[in-house]
């Protein structure tokens, strides 16, 4: 007699290391406990106020049967817009605007976008391989082991400022053996809230257009973060900096970070049609158009002005250089100071225990510190820890302190 089991593409797959966490703070906090939580990769800014009134204009307008498995027209058309804006070294080349209605997918948010994506691209039980640096948003290889895919990574150094170098990627494709199908680019990133610079990506696109191994590759740039840059160096959208590689890349963005629209759900990738119309196909198959009036919400985001998305960087920005002045008085942690998204990527290697890595040392710190942060060996690095800084000055600095107190006691600095 046969016995029930569970689907194998499930094997080695884990599940999300921040929600864990995040619920496990929220779990301690009910039973009383005083935990600062410094988990949750989510703004602590409230929607703006056009988006809610948006929602609640098409419930009341009985805007909120069913919507093409794509997205509403509206929506559609402005997601294509933004994206053209943010890529006019590709307009030029092409001497049009490159992208309209029909190459874009309105997804459940930006990890729906990049598991599209990943599916859509990706064939199961042929070893294909999917490069990821490291670190990486801890999603991404466990969509590509779902996909029946490989993940390969190419490791990045914090003297690299966790960056993927052409000479490193150069030598991850001499390794190739015709099994590369993608490579996943996040920028600002999670968890480092590195950025990468124009001529940087350049000089990518430069090595991803001519080696031989790359020929068969899509480029899946991860950009949800375009909105929260912290230095002087500005955004700059894949496409924008290597242009020539536009008919095999798959711009992800979405609303979550910038908007603050979390838990509305609203993401979307801009893609050549091949692309596009494959992960349409499979959205179809599986949830079909999202929450109708989230979208016109999203209509409503897409016409903000600037200037709100900057006077939150502004808010960010202040907030890292706090975490970073109070931080530095634990003299030996590792923390480059962030040029985009909310994080900190901080290095306890000289903290850890023998045998310990950094999950085991954030439960110590949850423990005797009662502050909560994620490890970074999901992110493929054992010896860092991240702390979000998307929560108000309070909470940070108390958390900050904490950490600090915590790695500069006795017992710590015996190890």
């Amino acid at each position: 007699m046969s016995k029930l089991q569970i689907s194998k593409r499930l094997d080695g797959v884990s599940d999300s290391a921040t929600l864990r966490l995040n619920a496990a703070v929220q779990a301690m906090k009910a039973q009383g406990i005083d935990v600062t939580n410094l988990t949750a990769g989510e703004p602590d800014f409230n929607v703006p106020d056009s988006c809610k009134e948006a929602m609640m204009e098409a419930v009341r307008t009985n805007k909120s049967k069913y919507t093409p498995v794509g997205g509403i027209p509206d929506l559609r058309m402005l997601v294509a817009e933004k994206t053209n804006q943010q890529q006019p070294a590709l307009q030029k080349l092409l001497g049009k605007a490159p992208w309209a209605p029909a190459n874009v997918l309105v997804a459940c948010g930006a990890k729906q976008s990049v598991f599209n994506a990943i599916l859509a691209t990706v064939s199961p039980g042929a070893g294909e391989q999917v490069l990821i640096p490291s670190p990486y948003w801890l999603s991404y290889p466990e969509i590509v082991k779902l996909a029946g895919g490989v993940p390969k990574i190419v490791e990045c150094t914090f003297e690299e400022k966790f960056k993927l170098t052409p000479s490193k990627l150069r030598r991850a494709l001499d390794a190739g053996s015709g099994k590369y199908r993608a490579i996943i680019f996040n920028s600002p990133s999670n968890p480092t809230g590195s950025m990468y610079s124009r001529e940087e990506f350049q000089e990518l696109g430069r090595v991803l257009a001519e080696h031989s191994e790359a020929k068969g590759m899509w480029i899946i740039s991860d950009e949800i973060y375009d909105s929260i840059t912290l230095s002087k160096t500005p955004f700059c959208s894949f496409l924008e900096a290597a242009p020539q590689l536009w008919e095999r890349t798959i711009t992800i963005n979405g609303l979550s970070k910038s908007a603050a629209m979390t838990g509305w759900r609203i993401g979307w990738s801009v893609a050549p049609k091949m692309a596009s119309d494959a992960m349409s196909t499979l959205q179809g198959q599986s949830t079909s158009g999202i929450n109708a009036p989230t979208q016109w919400a999203g209509v409503a985001a897409l016409k903000l002005s600037p200037s709100v998305f900057a006077e939150n960087a502004q808010i960010y920005k202040k907030r890292a250089e706090l975490a970073l002045e109070i931080l530095k008085n634990a003299g030996k942690i590792k923390v480059l100071a962030p040029e985009g998204a909310f994080y900190l990527f901080v290095g306890i290697e000289s903290y850890l225990r023998e045998g310990e890595d950094s999950i085991q040392f954030a439960e110590r710190l949850l423990n005797d510190a009662k502050v909560a942060v994620v490890p970074g060996t999901p992110f493929g690095e054992p010896r860092y820890l991240r702390l979000s800084f998307a929560t108000d000055e309070k909470t940070l600095r108390e958390g900050c302190e904490r950490i600090t107190r915590f790695l500069n006691s006795p017992k710590q600095s015996s190890q």
